[in-house]
C-alpha cells in the first residue's frame, strides 16, 4: 500500500505506522523549500528541525526509504536555495546512516521530487509567474550537480507538463476553448508522460491566438483584474495581498485553527466557523 505525504511530526508518523504494518515501503515527507528562508515565504510553517524528527522517527521505526516532495521556481528563490534542496537531502540520508544498525546501513535511501511551482487563484502567489522553460532546465540541472551522495536521487517533473497545469491555472472562461482544441486533437489523459503532446495544446493555442508562453509566464499587477474574479471561495482580496506582501518579507502567518483568526474574511462570507474534533497538538 502506498502511503501519501506525512505531516512533518511524530504524528505522521505513527499514521503511516497503522497503515503500513509489517510492509515498510518508502515514506514521503513534503518539506516544499530547502532553505528556511524559501519556506517562510511560502508560509509553510515547519523548520528543519520538524524535517529530523520527522526522518528520525521513520528510520527508527524500520523505514529505509525517504522520499522528499520539493517545489521549484518558489517566489524569490535563488540558486542557494536549490542548492539547498541537495544538502537537505544528503543531511537526512547522514541521519539515516547514523542511527540504524550497521546491516541497514546500505539500504537506507533517500529520493528527492521537484515539481515546477504552479500559481495558483485565490491564494497570495496568484499574481506571479512560472519560472520560464529555460531556466526551470538550468535550476533542474543545479540541483542534480549538488547532490553529493550516490544513495540520493533526484526526479523532476517535465518542464512541458508544468507548462501546461500554468497555462489552465492562470486563465478565465478563454481556457475552455483551449481545453476542447486539444481534445478535439487527441489529448487524453495528459498526467500520463507517453499521452502528453505539447504540440497538440500549441496547435489549439495557435487557432485561438494565444501565447501559452506568454499566458504562463507573464506576472499580474497587484491591480489588475484577473481571469478568475468571476468566482470566490470567500477569502478577501485584501488578504491576499497582504498575505503576498507578508511573504515577500518572510513573514509566516499562523493556522487559524491553532491560533487566532487570521482575518481572511471566508468565515463571515461564508457564514462558517472551524469545528475542531478533539484536540490538536
Amino acid at each position: 500500500m502506498s502511503i501519501p505525504s506525512q505531516r512533518l511530526d511524530s504524528f505522521g508518523v505513527d499514521m503511516a505506522l497503522e497503515v503500513a504494518g509489517d510492509k515498510k515501503g518508502g515514506l514521503t515527507f513534503a518539506p516544499e523549500a530547502g532553505s528556511q528562508r524559501l519556506r517562510d515565504v511560502i508560509n509553510k510553517n515547519v523548520t528543519e528541525d520538524d524535517l529530523d524528527r520527522a526522518a528520525l522517527a521513520a528510520y527508527l521505526a524500520g523505514w529505509n526509504r525517504m522520499k522528499l516532495y520539493f517545489m521549484m521556481g518558489l517566489p524569490s528563490e535563488t540558486d542557494e536555495d536549490i542548492v539547498a534542496i541537495a544538502n537537505l537531502a544528503d543531511h537526512v540520508l547522514e541521519l539515516g546512516r547514523s542511527v540504524v544498525p550497521r546491516a541497514r546501513r546500505g539500504s537506507i535511501s533517500v529520493s528527492v521530487s521537484v515539481s515546477v511551482f504552479i500559481p495558483k487563484p485565490h491564494t497570495p502567489f496568484q499574481w506571479c509567474a512560472q519560472l520560464d522553460y529555460d531556466e526551470v532546465r538550468r535550476r533542474q540541472k543545479l540541483l542534480v550537480q549538488s547532490v553529493r551522495n550516490r544513495a540520493v536521487r533526484v526526479h523532476y517533473h517535465d518542464a512541458s507538463t508544468s507548462l501546461i497545469e500554468a497555462v489552465l491555472s492562470r486563465m478565465g472562461r478563454d481556457a475552455a476553448p483551449l481545453i476542447e482544441g486539444a481534445w478535439r486533437r487527441g489529448q487524453r489523459f495528459d498526467a500520463w508522460s507517453e499521452q502528453f503532446s505539447l504540440e497538440r495544446w500549441e496547435e489549439a493555442a495557435a487557432e485561438l491566438g494565444l501565447d501559452l508562453v506568454r499566458i504562463a509566464h507573464t506576472p499580474y499587477d497587484l491591480d489588475a483584474r484577473l481571469p478568475w474574479e468571476h468566482v470566490s471561495p470567500g477569502v478577501a482580496p485584501g488578504y491576499l495581498k497582504r498575505e503576498w506582501r507578508r511573504a515577500l518579507a518572510g513573514k509566516t502567518t499562523e493556522d487559524c485553527t491553532m491560533a487566532s483568526c487570521t482575518g481572511c474574511g471566508i468565515c463571515p462570507a461564508l457564514n462558517v466557523e472551524n469545528v475542531l474534533v478533539g484536540d490538536r497538538a
